[in-house]
């Protein structure tokens, strides 16, 4: 699958992401090799059923039309449409949460690169939707869902894989939610849903649904086990998967759907060498929101004092953003060297921790004091990157 370049955290299913942040942000498009795999099920390889591949739309709306749509007669029919937009697994950074916690997380131990930041081609789902009679006044779609599906392999939860976002979402005519088939203008590759995924920019990656085959219109959320009884941010009381069904917090909390605002530090580097008090520590790292990023900042003191980065790269509303700066830091030398006398031959040396917040066009802001839940899902502490001065 050309995965030799990420760390394997599972072979069956394929679990894996990229282990260094500095090759991963070096890029603006996520090249395909650095592109994290999450599966819940093996990778089908349906390269022979390309041609024959289908997706059924049905649902309980009145006036929709059910319709099974030839994949390459799709193409065909429907406009191309190119969006530039971050796929974010909702485990991203779930590593950190443990550090930070010193309390054990459920799920794959994911550290910070589990986010593709890739170019979609595909055909807008609100144009399939509208084709099959959903009608284009918002009134009429509140309170209905568009539930995905892939019935193309058991998963290790549920015999299929699904998950739905509200349909007046993908109806809007300045959403960008499709069904994708190339990804950075070629054609998608199997562990990333060939021939026909669902993408949805600005949500979290459980929801773009790979080798999708089915879509329904429901006036409920989609009864799969990966929308009902995971990807939720589950309250710190709930300590075990036993409270959680004994309590029946499942049900009760809300099913993640858009991205929050979030930032990760993927490199701090000391510039300046020749000033033993004074050290220049350049930063980069990225930050992702459901709305293009406006602002990051970054403190070398823990918070007491924030310097504002430049953002270098965003593109369109959907994209990660690439940001750098550089923070000024005193050094007590004095104290440096009378509690490391003796040590490193002579030359003493600390750690200086760097921090970063990010906000957001819509008045997001990252949740710093980001506290702990059983999954691990949804983590946005303060990005942090230390160097040793």
């Amino acid at each position: 699958m050309g995965k030799t370049d990420l760390r394997v955290l599972g072979q069956t299913p394929l679990n894996a992401e990229p282990p260094c942040l500095v090759e991963l942000t070096k890029h603006t498009i996520t090249p395909l090799h650095l592109a994290y795999a999450r599966n819940h099920s093996v990778i089908k390889d349906l390269a022979s059923e390309s041609d024959s591949y289908t997706v059924k739309i049905d649902g309980e709306m009145e006036g929709m039309e059910e319709k099974v749509l030839n994949v390459k007669e799709m193409i065909a029919s429907f406009p191309r449409k190119v969006v530039v937009a971050a796929l974010v697994c909702a485990g991203n950074r779930r590593v950190r949460m443990q550090e930070n916690t010193g309390k054990e997380v459920r799920g794959i131990k994911w550290s910070e690169g589990t986010i593709a930041n890739a170019r979609w081609g595909g055909v807008l789902l609100r144009d399939i939707l509208i084709s099959a009679g959903i009608p284009e006044q918002e009134d009429a779609q509140k309170g209905f869902h568009v539930c995905f599906a892939s019935n193309v392999a058991p998963c290790e939860d549920d015999k299929c894989y699904g998950g739905s976002i509200p349909l007046e979402e993908v109806m809007a005519k300045d959403g960008a939610a499709m069904l994708a088939y190339e990804m950075n203008d070629a054609p998608l590759t199997p562990d990333h849903g060939f021939p026909l995924r669902v993408v949805v920019p600005g949500y979290f990656g459980m929801r773009w649904v790979k080798w999708v085959d089915r879509i329904t219109i429901s006036r409920n959320e989609s009864p799969n086990f990966y929308q009902q009884r995971d990807y939720k941010i589950l309250p710190e009381c709930v300590s075990s998967p036993e409270k959680a069904v004994k309590e029946d917090w499942w049900s009760r909390i809300p099913a993640m759907q858009r991205l929050n605002c979030n930032s990760v530090v993927a490199h701090v580097q000391c510039l300046t060498f020749a000033c033993p008090d004074q050290k220049t520590l350049k930063v980069t790292g990225y930050a992702y929101s459901n709305s293009p990023i406006s602002r990051v900042e970054i403190s070398a003191d823990g918070g007491e004092t924030w310097h504002e980065v430049q953002i270098t790269y965003q593109e369109g509303n959907w994209s990660w953003s690439l940001w750098e700066g550089e923070v000024v830091v005193d050094i007590d030398v004095d104290a440096l060297e009378l509690a490391n006398q003796g040590q490193r031959n002579g030359r003493s040396k600390t750690k200086v921790t760097v921090i970063s917040r990010a906000f957001d066009q819509s008045g997001g802001a990252q949740d710093t004091g980001c506290r702990w839940n059983l999954r691990g899902v949804g983590f946005c502490g303060v990005g942090i990157g230390s160097v040793e001065v």
